[in-house]
């Protein structure tokens, strides 16, 4: 028989074999999460899609902001790629620890207060003004926000050039001049600081390819579904709405968009029309364009289902087929995007 100090040795001999055989397993596990978590993160959630950054010419991005640069043009279709790279070396010469005088920080030289409304996270992390992926985003979706306040006005100077003066002076100076503000407005500094860009990015502008949408090119892969912005609007949502406006024409509002729990958009065709709000032949003409457009790109943008005129295209089923949904607006061509 085993004395009893051979027993105690033994228990607690397997005492403390349990007790390593539990923290490898804690171990293991926190692995796990940890490896599956930032898989998630750094996979399509926040891989930046290709866009039109090819109509930059060489030199015009540094080759280290590329990826964040094409991701923040994906948020701002409208917006040429020459315009956004032409802004940012005069904002702050692509130094991202870059302060102004006035206090204004960051590769897009935000203020805190423009900050706080406009700021875009980028990468997941919080949105941080000195981080270049976050403060080329926040300049690209904040040019779009300003090109919506000062397009089609009426106003002088082609909308770019106004957008830029918003930027500068902010959007109440062009209104308050119906234009780019003259010299004798912040002496001359918004007038130079516009004048200085388009210089530049005409310089920068190289020839697109044809057929490429140089505003801004469909990503490989559709933008994530989820979170759902401020607005309601899921963000690959939001960018097929934007790259359809920019391709054809439309004016969507992003109240358009909030229907589906923010993945559905009524694109509508119709400028004026009749009483009845039918389209006529030729606004007939540009929803099949529309709706055509969006089946043809429909795997970068997510886009899992079309009606227009009582026709409907589905992904699983992908030819068009009658419908007897009638939900959908005669006069809008409606797009439902991807969900995942």
């Amino acid at each position: 028989m085993l004395s009893r100090r051979a027993l105690w040795w033994f228990a607690g001999a397997v005492a403390a074999v349990v007790a390593a055989v539990a923290v490898v397993a804690v171990v293991l596990v926190a692995v796990v999460v940890v490896v599956a978590v930032t898989a998630g993160r750094s996979g399509e959630r926040w891989q930046a899609p290709a866009s039109s950054s090819v109509a930059v010419a060489d030199g015009g991005v540094p080759d280290r902001y590329r990826a964040a640069f094409d991701y923040a043009l994906t948020l701002c279709p409208q917006l040429p790629a020459p315009v956004l790279a032409a802004q940012i070396t005069q904002e702050s010469g692509w130094q991202p620890d870059a302060v102004s005088y006035a206090g204004a920080r960051g590769l897009g030289q935000f203020m805190p207060g423009t900050w706080t409304e406009h700021a875009v996270d980028a990468n997941g992390g919080g949105a941080v003004i000195t981080d270049p992926a976050d403060s080329l985003a926040s300049a690209a979706a904040y040019d779009c926000h300003l090109l919506e306040q000062v397009s089609g006005r009426g106003y002088r100077e082609d909308p770019v050039s106004l957008m830029l003066a918003a930027y500068n002076a902010g959007p109440g100076a062009v209104q308050r001049y119906r234009g780019v503000p003259p010299p004798s407005f912040a002496r001359g500094q918004t007038h130079d600081y516009v004048r200085a860009i388009t210089a530049l990015a005409d310089r920068l502008t190289v020839p697109a390819t044809p057929g490429l949408v140089v505003a801004g090119s469909v990503p490989e892969e559709p933008l994530p579904a989820w979170p759902l912005g401020a607005d309601g609007v899921a963000p690959n949502a939001e960018f097929a709405r934007r790259w359809v406006d920019a391709t054809y024409g439309t004016r969507t509002p992003a109240t358009a968009c909030t229907a589906g729990s923010g993945h559905t958009c009524d694109v509508p065709v119709v400028s004026g029309g009749g009483d009845d709000g039918a389209p006529d032949a030729a606004e007939v003409q540009l929803g099949w364009a529309v709706a055509n457009g969006l089946v043809g790109a429909h795997r970068g943008l997510g886009v899992e289902r079309v009606l227009w005129q009582g026709q409907e295209w589905t992904a699983d089923r992908p030819t068009w087929h009658p419908t007897g949904d009638v939900s959908c607006p005669a006069d809008a061509v409606r797009v439902t995007l991807s969900r995942r």
